[in-house]
């Protein structure tokens, strides 16, 4: 039974209900595109179009009125927003709908008594969730605002302004991976004192795992070099330590411990080889890199490689349990030297920008050193 439908952009989206099943179905152009039980007359749905990327429709059903109001959201921004009435006979299918999705909704998913019907009460619950989502923006504002504030005091306002560039410009590239790779996205969050994250759903894939933990470090490399350059042209203090501070971040993040990227993505590469000689040619690499790392005097990340290695023992056999698809031997190779040559010219930039004096650059040494 189909609820409603509108075009944008050259396409026809069409929403379609069940009501014996409780299930909703968003077609586009005719293809089914996502179909999810939400259990209520507010619903989201998400999902990826070639054309325009991720793709949001967000609608609260309204059977006293007779209507439907709709958002539709493409690639995080509101594209458009309108409402749609509903035929009789399409009301009283939907009155049905919706009183079997409260049924549902009661019993925990499993069909109940139907309940007098209070289509208005209802309705203002759904108004309030949905006026709820729009609030998850208002709480990404907020995080930010008390990191600039919390970062203001223990430096200055601009340094505080430009490390949320640093951290906003990382997450940035996960969500990009994460639509490239055409996962739903829930955006980013940035946390005083831990970082950022960026939100959506699991990697279906090893690849698309080391792919989406490679590009948060891959833009941040960008930004670095960008603020590098800035320094070179202009002889900025300042820029010369954001981007000191960037590779400082950056080169975090790829430490060899889950949950932090380069986590991730050692933990792809090793698991993608199940079988006991990934798990030598690992240990192998860490060795030589450890022996590096501890001729250069960092010791900081001779320590993390150490911890990165004892996590990967430790999780040897969940991994492998895991039923994803591994990386071939190829991409297993690919992301190997792609991560190690990151690690490389992050470590290189620190380097680099203490080699010139910078006051304030010698941080980001002492760090690696400690």
């Amino acid at each position: 039974m189909q609820l409603f439908s509108f075009g944008y952009a050259g396409h026809e989206f069409a929403v379609a209900a069940t009501p014996a099943t409780g299930e909703e179905q968003v077609a586009v152009d005719g293809q089914l595109v996502s179909s999810a039980r939400h259990f209520g007359i507010a619903s989201t749905h998400e999902f990826v179009l070639a054309d325009l990327g991720a793709v949001k429709l967000v609608y609260v059903l309204n059977l006293r009125a007779g209507d439907v109001n709709y958002e539709l959201w493409v690639n995080d921004a509101q594209v458009l927003e309108g409402r749609a009435l509903v035929s009789a006979e399409q009301q009283s299918a939907a009155q049905a709908f919706a009183a079997q999705q409260a049924a549902l909704a009661g019993e925990g998913g499993a069909p109940a008594a139907p309940a007098p019907a209070k289509s208005n009460s209802w309705l203002s619950i759904g108004l309030i969730a949905f006026k709820f989502l729009k609030a998850a923006q208002v709480v990404k504002v907020a995080l930010m605002a008390a990191s600039v504030a919390v970062y203001s005091v223990m430096f200055t306002l601009e340094f505080a302004l430009a490390l949320v560039g640093v951290l906003v410009f990382h997450e940035y590239g996960h969500l990009r991976a994460m639509k490239k790779c055409g996962l739903p996205t829930k955006g980013m969050y940035l946390i005083p004192f831990v970082g950022g994250l960026a939100v959506g759903d699991m990697p279906k894939t090893r690849w698309q795992d080391v792919y989406i933990s490679m590009m948060g470090p891959v833009f941040g490399l960008v930004l670095t070099v960008a603020f590098y350059i800035v320094y070179l042209v202009t002889d900025s203090h300042f820029a010369g330590l954001v981007a000191s501070t960037s590779a400082l971040l950056n080169l975090f993040n790829l430490i060899p411990v889950h949950p932090l990227d380069g986590g991730r993505v050692v933990k792809s590469l090793v698991f993608s080889g199940r079988n006991y000689l990934a798990l030598v040619a690992l240990l192998v690499i860490s060795a030589l890199c450890f022996v590096v790392a501890w001729r250069l005097g960092l010791y900081f990340i001779t320590f993390f490689i150490v911890l990165g290695v004892i996590d990967i023992l430790a999780g040897w056999r969940v991994g492998l349990a895991e039923d994803i698809p591994p990386l071939t031997r190829y991409g297993i190779w690919f992301s190997v030297l792609w991560y190690l040559a990151v690690v490389g010219l992050f470590i290189g930039m620190i380097l680099l920008i203490a080699a010139d004096a910078l006051p304030g650059s010698e941080i980001a040494i002492k760090v690696l050193a400690s």
